[in-house]
């Protein structure tokens, strides 16, 4: 029951989930339509504050351009003055104020109140109204210096008023008052084409950042729909071949692809030595097995009333037992030697100290061979692997130039720096092999002479255990031989760099 929960519970968390490429697809979008609002709301303020900086220096122009007109009167204004100034006269504005880049290079630009977008109006020193060019609902306050205000409830919203008194310029008396006021008709309707301009454009902005974005995500999310697709095969057969295509990329996306292919190769890679291991198992132990069931049975028979088939019985039921138990230990030390680069990749070792301690126990074991070392190297030089397993590997190389040695007993052991690597070399002087059997040698179970090799004890191992471990740190073994006059394994090792070599 709890299992069956646990399953619903998941289905509908799966059917809640957004997915990943729409949550990247929205988030691209907000982040475009942001950042396009953004510089769009800069723009429409820096373009809002100087059409009004425009609007106001027009403004301006012309309350200098009306006072230099009106100041030329002598006394008082009255509304005859006032409109036969603006009725024989045009109004221009004068060339030391000017609005625009293009009225420097003229003498005057001629105002057209008739537009109706500035309302000009003429006070007596009173404030009594003596002329207006139109009606607006914006009320006159009396100045006694320009000032430029703006005024919230004009007729078409926003309105600017200028108000300034009019002095003559011929006996320096106050004559009246001029107001100026800009409707700013055309800065209104400027300002909601603008406006409505920035909201389509907002709008096609928002439709072509989620296509965007949408695109985008699809282009990031295709390598991990390809992981993802890959993970279902894999589930299904965990013995597929299916693999992420990488491509040319270099990038984060690439690099977790590359370890999800690493991490398939090594999975499968110790399937298939699960497997194999299993296999050679059963295929090694089947043959001793098979012997002392066969003499047990013999025994259970009849032959345990005689002592001579006893004693035979006994012995080599005895011996196949030890076999099966060498072999199981063999086994055992191919399975740890395929998991160094797991348990051991950190390991130094003097590699010196290691093959004298070797080279001085064979010596001590077998006093009838002639063992010779040949040590060329100059310093103390470590590589990369446990102390153990090297040992493990000298013992094995050297136990079977003892085994196959014939008439010759002697045989040479030799170390030597060539920069980057250490090699070591094993000589024996004994049966050698053919060229084949120098590629096959490192196979499981191999042997060159399937008889001789089982009189001497062997069980095909101990080359592919040697093999295993120096290919887990990262080095090389191979073999010389010429048939019937001996052989030479060759192994090569990576040197640490002195730096590498302190301890931690």
């Amino acid at each position: 029951m709890k299992s069956q929960a646990a399953i619903d519970t998941t289905a509908v968390n799966q059917q809640k989930r957004i997915s990943l490429r729409w949550k990247w697809t929205i988030g691209a979008a907000i982040a475009l339509f942001l950042t396009y609002t953004i510089f769009s709301t800069i723009l429409f303020i820096t373009f809002q504050q100087i059409m009004i900086d425009n609007e106001q220096q027009a403004v301006r122009n012309v309350v200098y351009n009306l006072t230099e007109r009106f100041g030329q009167h002598f006394y008082e204004l009255t509304e005859e003055d006032v409109e036969e100034t603006l009725d024989q006269q045009e109004l221009y504005l004068t060339p030391e104020m000017p609005i625009l880049e293009e009225t420097q290079n003229q003498r005057s630009t001629p105002l057209r109140p008739s537009q109706g977008t500035i309302v000009i109006r003429v006070y007596s020193p009173n404030e009594e109204l003596l002329y207006e060019t139109n009606t607006v609902d914006i009320g006159f306050e009396s100045r006694e210096n320009l000032q430029i205000q703006t005024i919230p409830e004009g007729p078409n919203g926003e309105a600017l008023s200028a108000v300034t008194p009019v002095y003559s310029f011929l006996n320096n008396e106050k004559i009246g008052y001029i107001q100026v006021i800009n409707t700013l008709a055309s800065y209104h309707q400027l300002f909601r084409r603008v406006l409505g301009a920035i909201l389509l454009t907002g709008v096609i902005a928002l439709l072509f950042s989620g296509v965007i974005g949408y695109i985008i995500a699809i282009s990031f999310l295709q390598p991990i729909r390809r992981l993802t697709e890959a993970m279902h095969i894999i589930e299904k057969d965990p013995e597929s071949q299916e693999r992420i295509d990488v491509g040319d990329g270099n990038d984060e996306l690439t690099e977790l692809a590359n370890a999800y292919n690493a991490m398939l190769d090594r999975m499968q890679r110790n399937i298939e030595q699960q497997k194999q291991f299993v296999e050679d198992v059963s295929h090694e132990l089947r043959t001793p097995v098979a012997v002392v069931e066969g003499h047990m049975k013999l025994l259970n028979r009849w032959g345990k009333d005689d002592p001579v088939i006893l004693e035979e019985s006994l012995e080599a039921s005895l011996q196949e037992m030890g076999r099966m138990k060498s072999l199981v230990q063999e086994m055992l030390d191919l399975s740890r030697a395929e998991q160094v680069e797991i348990h051991y990749k950190n390991e130094r070792t003097e590699i010196r100290a290691i093959i004298n301690q070797t080279f001085n126990n064979f010596k001590l074991v077998h006093p009838e061979f002639s063992f010779i070392l040949d040590d060329d190297l100059e310093d103390d030089v470590f590589v990369n692997i446990y102390r153990n397993h090297l040992e493990q590997i000298l013992i094995i190389l050297l136990d079977n130039a003892v085994k196959y040695s014939t008439d010759r007993q002697e045989v040479h052991l030799s170390v030597s720096d060539n920069g980057q690597n250490v090699q070591i070399a094993i000589q024996d002087y004994g049966e050698g092999m053919t060229q084949e059997d120098t590629v096959k040698i490192f196979n499981r179970f191999y042997r060159v002479d399937k008889a001789r090799s089982r009189h001497k004890g062997g069980n095909g191992l101990g080359l592919s255990i040697a093999k295993q471990l120096i290919e887990g740190y990262h080095g090389k073994i191979w073999a010389e031989s010429v048939l019937n006059h001996g052989s030479i394994f060759r192994i090569e090792l990576p040197k640490l760099k002195k730096e590498e070599t302190v301890e931690k």
